[in-house]
């Protein structure tokens, strides 16, 4: 009877140790999971949805004449029209930051960075003050040389500007 006891004894520590052991490693891979999960940026509230109609100016020699385009802040990604259409510059994420100095005007300050297929960057700049707008667009070719500059100015779309 003694030998029976011992032999429930140790195969009740073993499924004792086998279950803590199992509880404590699933334990470090929930929190290692919760440790290294990304966390999305939080949705932008500032410009979402709003759509702007802009005169991009080329800078420099070349710079010819003034551009009308449309700029749009949807889905938490920013679009060039002219530049989606004609440039082939994919929608891409931004980032918006209210300038909370100046409590009279509403003052938003924008980034945002796209590419092409041939893998060119530009990274547009810009601030919005009420629902005026305006910034500057810098193109550079993979290697990083600037390929054009751009200013553009202009107003949220529907609103006439002074």
């Amino acid at each position: 009877m003694k030998k029976i006891m011992i032999k429930n004894y140790k195969s009740n520590s073993k499924k004792s140790f086998l279950l803590f052991f199992n509880a404590i490693v699933l334990y470090f891979l929930t929190i290692s999971n919760i440790a290294y999960a990304q966390k999305k940026p939080a949705p932008d509230k500032l410009l979402a949805g709003k759509i702007f109609t802009i005169e991009l100016a080329a800078q420099g020699k070349k710079a010819g004449d003034p551009e009308a385009d449309e700029i749009s802040f949807k889905s938490d990604k920013f679009t060039s029209k002219l530049m989606k259409t004609d440039e082939k510059f994919a929608p891409s994420a931004y980032t918006a930051v209210l300038d909370t100095a100046d409590a009279a005007n509403k003052v938003i300050t924008f980034e945002s960075e796209s590419k092409n297929a041939g893998e060119e960057l530009l990274k547009w700049t810009g601030t919005i003050t009420g629902e005026d707008i305006e910034g500057t667009a810098v193109w550079t070719n993979k290697k990083g040389k600037t390929k054009k500059e751009y200013t553009f100015t202009g107003s949220l779309k529907g609103k006439k500007k002074k």
